[in-house]
């Protein structure tokens, strides 16, 4: 079973000024992912992203720890009041 951490941004009407902000998140989370090995995403998706980013999780137990990952960086880049953070469980 995979899981998927999706987080959502509502820059409203800052978005242009916030883009900026939402990608700076996307590529720490995209450096924690990779240094920790416990999630994915593609860095395309990162520099593309403009409302929200997904990281796959495949261990239900690490699940919880990115959520706190993703939480703590939203907090640290100031975003935590523009953002939702959801979990998908998708089954194959």
């Amino acid at each position: 079973m995979t899981w998927k951490i999706v987080v959502y941004f509502d820059c409203g009407q800052n978005a242009p000024a916030l883009i900026h902000k939402v990608r700076n998140f996307g590529e720490d989370l995209w450096r924690a992912c990779t240094d920790d090995g416990w999630g994915s995403i593609a860095l395309e998706d990162v520099d593309s992203a403009t409302d929200q980013f997904v990281v796959s999780v495949r261990s239900s137990r690490r699940v919880r720890r990115m959520v706190g990952v993703a939480n703590n960086l939203l907090e640290r880049h100031f975003m935590e009041i523009h953002a939702r953070v959801s979990l998908l469980r998708v089954t194959a």
